[in-house]
């Protein structure tokens, strides 16, 4: 594989964000990021910890460029949250046992002209009522999917819990998201677009 490296060009590390950088990232977005781990881990102090940790983790291992800072900086962040509700999220696998679900996998690709307002729709509705009516499934698939773009293998993978039980959470958090959706507030953006999701995959 020498001739592979060889012909590779060198990696421009002028784009890479600092030290200094990746610090006033974390500062700057704390109140972003800590509320999307507090959407999974249902603990405010936990969430500040996972927050705390994404930044120690980029500072001693990566190199993130300055223009993804913020979208790496999510991912850590629930990447974080979640290691720390990990064998809690997998024990709503159980759940979803017997929960016969119409979903289909295309929730990203369905959901994506409409997924920033969707994250802002849950990032400014009531954090406790999110956590009360949604289990920690939904939840981290609810904040994976919206946040960070993630797929349902994304999910599956990240979260370490079968396909099934990823796609019947999905289905009922995004049932969720629907009702908090406000009528006056594009009624119907959100229907549209599971009748998108439920269209046949062609790929």
């Amino acid at each position: 594989m020498s001739w592979f490296h060889a012909s590779m060009p060198g990696a421009d590390t002028h784009n890479h964000a600092s030290a200094t950088e990746v610090v006033a990232c974390f500062q700057n977005e704390r109140s972003l990021l800590s509320r999307l781990a507090f959407l999974i881990t249902g603990d405010q102090a936990t969430a500040e910890q996972s927050v705390v940790n994404a930044c120690e983790i980029t500072l001693q291992g990566h190199s993130p460029f300055r223009d993804w800072l913020l979208e790496w900086a999510k991912t850590a962040t629930i990447a974080s949250a979640i290691s720390r509700r990990a064998e809690a999220i997998r024990a709503c696998e159980e759940t979803y046992e017997n929960e016969s679900c119409s979903y289909v996998e295309r929730l990203p690709q369905a959901y994506k002209n409409g997924r920033t307002a969707s994250l802002k729709l849950i990032l400014q509705a009531d954090p406790e009522r999110m956590i009360a009516e949604l289990d920690l499934l939904c939840r981290a698939v609810l904040v994976l999917t919206l946040a960070v773009g993630s797929s349902i293998q994304d999910c599956v993978l990240r979260l370490n819990v079968c396909r099934a039980a990823v796609l019947a959470a999905a289905s009922r958090a995004m049932a969720w998201l629907e009702q908090l959706q406000p009528p006056s507030n594009g009624e119907g953006q959100i229907k549209q677009s599971q009748n998108l999701a439920r269209q046949p995959d062609s790929a």
